[in-house]
Parts: structure tokens; C-alpha cells; sequence
């Protein structure tokens, strides 16, 4: 159930881009963290796309020349192995690489952050991966 965090410049993802990205990093995620497709698990990943005015970006001390994209992944502590972090990082910056139109975004850059179970709480509980792994495929969206 990971937590994606989009930043990038203004007007680097249109409606159509956030969707399929949403889309593809939902699949992606939990398949990485070897997490049920259900409509439950799918509904507690969250994407949020930060957007950020152009002369707010910077590389180094000058304005940024390049529409620099970060993901910051919140993800729990056992929720992915090292392949699985691998293999997120690589399909990420896959996915937030291409626009629908084919045209390329980078760069990208990737930064997982994992949280312990006891520190991640949702509707006043702490998580429980193992419960989630466990959940019936058939399990409503929240």
C-alpha cells in the first residue's frame, strides 16, 4: 500500500498523464510489494501529484533547464525486498519517463521511503501488511 508523491514543474503531467501514471504506478507497487489487486488494496494507494512553478525548481543555484521529476515512495518496512526495490525503481522511472505522447520527462529520480508498521497508521490503526497480503481478492474499495 504504497504512498506515491509526485513532484515535478507545472505542466509536466497533463490529466491524461496522471491518470496512466496513477494507473501504472498502483500496478507496479503492488506488485513489487507482492500485495493482492483487489479493489480494497488498490483504494489504499494514494498518488499525489505536487506541482511546483517553474522558477521554484532549481539545479544547483540556477533555475532548472530540464522539467526534474521526483517520486518519493512511502512504503512499509518488510514491503519490499531488495529485487523489489529494484525492480520499482526501474519500472517507476520507466513509467513517469514517457508522456502519452511518447515524448521523454527526464530526469527521474526515486527515493523509498520505508516506515514501520507501528508508525503508519489508517483509519486509527496501526498498518498490517501481513493482513493485506492475506486480504480476499474480492475485498470493496474502502
Amino acid at each position: 500500500m504504497p504512498k506515491l508523491i509526485i513532484h515535478s514543474p507545472t505542466g509536466t503531467f497533463d490529466a491524461a498523464d496522471r491518470q496512466r501514471v496513477a494507473s501504472a504506478l498502483t500496478a507496479l507497487g503492488l506488485d513489487c510489494e507482492g500485495l493482492p489487486s483487489s479493489p480494497m488494496v488498490r483504494s489504499t494507494v494514494w498518488t499525489y501529484f505536487a506541482d511546483y512553478a517553474v522558477d521554484a525548481v532549481f539545479m544547483g543555484n540556477e533555475s532548472a533547464r530540464l522539467p526534474v521529476v521526483t517520486l518519493q515512495i512511502y512504503a512499509l518496512v518488510g514491503g519490499l525486498d531488495a529485487a523489489g526495490k529494484r525492480r520499482l525503481i526501474e519500472g517507476a522511472t520507466a513509467i513517469l519517463d514517457r508522456r502519452q505522447d511518447g515524448t521523454s520527462v527526464a530526469p527521474v529520480y526515486v527515493v523509498i521511503h520505508e516506515v514501520a508498521e507501528e508508525d503508519w497508521g489508517i483509519f486509527g490503526r496501526q498498518a498490517d501488511l501481513a493482513a493485506l497480503r492475506t486480504s480476499a481478492s474480492d475485498a470493496p474499495a474502502i
